[in-house]
């Protein structure tokens, strides 16, 4: 099945992959503040195997080591938070600069009850994504830490997805001095929309706490089958950084690096295959 550049007239399929899908392997991480919850970050909820992981930045999930005696806490619903448990691994990938990537491998509790409101992405829908597609079939989906409620209301925080499209030429890779074997830029002018809402609002430059959510490549295809456009999801890269100078914009690092890390530090091993540029798998 062909792929197809990103056109309004698939914005109802589009939205249905992102609010059913997408959404729910995408978790907010909370720190509590006199006794309040405050947005910190965002991660992407996964299962390899029989094990389950919460894939992020290190600069997010190194709360841990700089805050040894207290929790990163996520909601799973309205009045019910969980603390983070686990062990946080950071791999070699963290001592090669900038690579900005860990995971948090949870313990048997933290995953019984994240699972009760959360869906975890699994391997086949990682995608090591070399060929960018010219348009906006990129998706990145966290929470910023904007999107809550005020001092006076009762907690509430809600998701916001951006979409995005490659730079047409390499100047952002070598003004931000990033390469592009680790990393993935994309450009996000134009608007954000909220998850809970489905309303477009203008992009803020306040970013902070979508850090550690996923890149998300939208495969759009016209189903022979069925006859009708339909569109499917890969993760291809982790959100680290945004930019809001010359150019405006987010940096991922690539999944690449996190399945590397896995076969490292958990010694999991994946059939891999190669997909003909243009094609959906």
């Amino acid at each position: 099945m062909k792929e197809k550049i990103f056109t309004n007239e698939t914005d109802e399929a589009v939205l249905e992959q992102i609010n059913s899908k997408i959404m729910k392997h995408t978790i907010q991480f909370l720190k509590i503040e006199n006794g309040k919850p405050k947005p910190y970050g965002s991660g992407v909820f996964a299962k390899i195997y029989n094990d389950y992981f919460i894939i992020t930045a290190s600069h997010v999930a190194s709360f841990f080591e700089d805050h040894p005696n207290e929790d990163l806490k996520i909601k799973v619903s309205n009045n019910f938070f969980i603390p983070v448990l686990g062990e946080v691994k950071y791999s070699i990938i963290e001592k090669s600069e900038p690579i900005d990537l860990a995971y948090i491998k949870l313990d048997k509790q933290t995953t019984f009850n994240l699972s009760k409101a959360y869906i975890p992405v699994t391997i086949e829908k990682f995608r090591h994504h070399n060929n960018l597609l010219n348009g906006t079939n990129y998706c990145v989906l966290g929470y910023p830490a904007i999107n809550v409620t005020k001092e006076e209301k009762p907690f509430n925080t809600g998701a916001t997805f951006f979409l995005g499209s490659p730079p047409t030429n390499d100047k952002p890779y070598q003004l931000y001095k990033f390469n592009k074997r680790d990393h993935m830029i994309l450009n996000v002018k134009g608007k954000g929309t909220n998850v809970n809402t489905n309303k477009r609002d203008k992009i803020i430059p306040q970013f902070h706490g979508i850090s550690g959510c996923g890149l998300w490549l939208l495969l759009i295809y016209d189903n022979p089958v069925t006859g009708k456009t339909e569109v499917d999801y890969r993760l291809v890269g982790i959100m680290t950084e945004f930019r809001t100078g010359k150019y405006f914009c987010v940096i991922a690092n690539r999944i690449w690096l996190i399945i590397e890390a896995f076969k490292v530090a958990e010694k999991f091993t994946f059939k891999e295959k190669f997909i003909k540029k243009g094609f959906v798998a």
